[in-house]
């Protein structure tokens, strides 16, 4: 089952347009270099020298940041009075790396720090009573939140019950009035424009503020599980967020903490080495971290990234490891569940789909997976209890959050963003909040396309592909969300041999003849595809790695189809 995708190719930059990328280029056929830096916003050699050159000089005052001061003084407080500081995060990524950042820092420091992730199942999203509960049970006398809160009126006035100060460290916007927190950190907080920091982004610039005050050095050690948290949680990776996941890949490859490490390990294919990438956490790292959430208690993940026990690691890389490959199968079926009940040819402006029996972790990515097949808001939801639990994803043109927010006296839990967000409500008022969606999206989409597009760079010729052409991508990364991946479109490719490989014919290998010389290239999810007798049009990546010690060159193919 698949959808066509319409390839829109970037507006090349105005005539004249030059950069003095020096040796960068060299062997580099022709003006791509220069074009893919304009796509990217890069307008003046300045420009190009930051792009390139952002490392730790780049990390902003963390004292800039709403609140900082008086979370600083609160925690180091409690940290002096040696107070049990309880530490709130979210089951995700983002909320599990930021949370093993402030367990570190504060322990580091000489305080004592204890955790609470809630399950995803049975507490769901956000700060419940029943954590505080807990806390006030083990003794705490503060409670640091990450990654969420900033919505937790309730919560923070039940902990103040109890003599519990909290201090929320977040980045999600704020829905509400403020919670009578301590100190609320959050980059929307206020006039001043905020780099949009993740969550673990957050709890790093704590951290960094934490150690400033203390009189210790830059927390660099943090670094690659902030790296985690930004990447997994698709902030744009510009400004302070692209230095750090820089510097934190870098970090990662040589981390000493013993579960990064053995996580590392078992997140590589086998034979593969090098330098950490942006895709090798994002395909590789963050589901095997997510996995044990994703089914309800993301406690293994937690202290993975907190473990500096060398065998407790392993065995817990392989836990999560066994997690993964069993999500991976739930995902299917619950893929194959979602598939009976949309008409890809359908008129409906959104996908929705019904899936009881599985967990809702899964609803997500399925919700996800959904869109990027459609090119439509999809919603995917169960039902406990009468109560309708969703999660959903939204395309470019649909506002989720603000289509959403006019419902919020409805909801009995609502949080999110932009294109991601989830929500809970009565079954009986999910048909007439789903038809206000389509309205909605039924309206936002009058000056969208169609159909799904798929945004390329440039269309180049096979045989103007150098080594230098992949080295001067390669020196693009970090890649992700602001700062996405060249794709490329080559029309009339001559392919040599064609096969499909994988379970079932899934993926497809293709090596392509480029003017006497022999390129490979992997279509993951594309052995399906139609593709005639003759040339291809395709659109690809360009992909390095180092395999069995030797740099492999070819390309990632994002679509392909008979040339016309």
């Amino acid at each position: 089952m698949s959808l066509q995708r319409k390839w829109q190719i970037a507006e090349p930059p105005p005539p004249g347009f030059r950069l003095d990328l020096g040796f960068q280029t060299a062997g580099i056929k022709g003006p791509l270099p220069a074009r893919l830096l304009w796509n990217r916003g890069v307008r003046n050699n300045t420009d190009a020298t930051q792009y390139f050159a952002s490392g730790l000089d780049d990390f902003l005052d963390p004292m800039e940041l709403p609140d900082m001061g008086p979370a600083v003084d609160r925690i180091s407080k409690a940290i002096s009075n040696s107070e049990t500081i309880g530490v709130f995060g979210d089951f995700d990524v983002d909320g599990l790396t930021g949370t093993a950042i402030l367990l570190r820092i504060i322990r580091s420091l000489g305080g004592k720090a204890v955790p609470y992730i809630p399950n995803r199942e049975i507490d769901g999203h956000g700060m419940s009573k029943q954590a505080i509960n807990s806390f006030h049970n083990a003794g705490v006398t503060l409670v640091v939140t990450v990654d969420t809160g900033s919505t937790a009126i309730a919560e923070v006035a039940h902990a103040k019950q109890f003599g519990i100060d909290t201090v929320i460290t977040d980045h999600h916007l704020m829905e509400t009035d403020r919670p009578e927190a301590v100190a609320i950190v959050n980059p929307h907080i206020g006039s001043r424009e905020a780099v949009g920091y993740s969550g673990a982004g957050v709890a790093f610039k704590v951290a960094q503020a934490l150690s400033r005050n203390a009189g210790s050095k830059f927390p660099q050690e943090l670094l690659p599980l902030a790296a985690l948290g930004t990447i997994a949680d698709i902030v744009p990776l510009v400004s302070e967020n692209r230095a750090l996941v820089r510097e934190g890949l870098k970090a990662l490859g040589q981390t000493e903490m013993a579960g990064l490490r053995a996580l590392l390990d078992i997140s590589r294919p086998p034979g593969a080495s090098g330098r950490p990438t942006t895709e090798l956490v994002s395909f590789y790292i963050a589901p095997r971290l997510n996995a044990p959430g994703r089914m309800g208690d993301a406690e293994p993940s937690l202290e993975l990234l907190t473990t500096n026990d060398v065998s407790e690691a392993r065995a817990l890389a392989n836990r999560l490891d066994a997690d993964n490959l069993k999500r991976r199968s739930l995902s299917e079926q619950a893929w194959e569940h979602a598939s009976k009940q949309f008409d890809i040819n359908s008129d409906d402006p959104i996908v929705a789909v019904r899936c009881d029996d599985f967990a809702m972790g899964l609803l997500g990515p399925l919700a996800g997976r959904l869109t990027e097949l459609t090119g439509k808001p999809s919603i995917a939801y169960q039902v406990v209890d009468g109560l309708a639990r969703a999660s959903c994803r939204s395309n470019e043109s649909l506002d989720l959050h603000t289509a959403l927010s006019n419902h919020t006296d409805k909801f009995k839990r609502f949080g999110g963003h932009a294109r991601a967000a989830g929500f809970s409500i009565e079954l009986e008022l999910m048909p007439s909040l789903l038809d206000d969606i389509r309205k909605r999206t039924a309206w936002s989409a009058l000056n969208a396309p169609m159909l799904p597009a798929l945004y390329a760079d440039a269309e180049v010729k096979l045989e103007d592909l150098t080594i230098s052409t992949w080295n001067f991508i390669s020196s693009m990364e970090p890649f992700g969300e602001g700062n996405r991946q060249p794709v490329l479109v080559t029309y009339g490719a001559v392919p040599l041999d064609v096969r499909t490989v994988g379970a079932g014919g899934k993926h497809l290998k293709i090596s392509f003849e480029a003017n006497g010389r022999r390129i490979d290239s992997i279509g993951f999810g594309l052995g399906d595809h139609p593709l005639g007798t003759g040339s291809l049009d395709i659109a690809f990546q360009l992909r390095s790695e180092i395999w069995q010690g030797k740099t492999r060159h070819q390309l990632g193919l994002k679509d392909i189809r008979p040339s016309e």
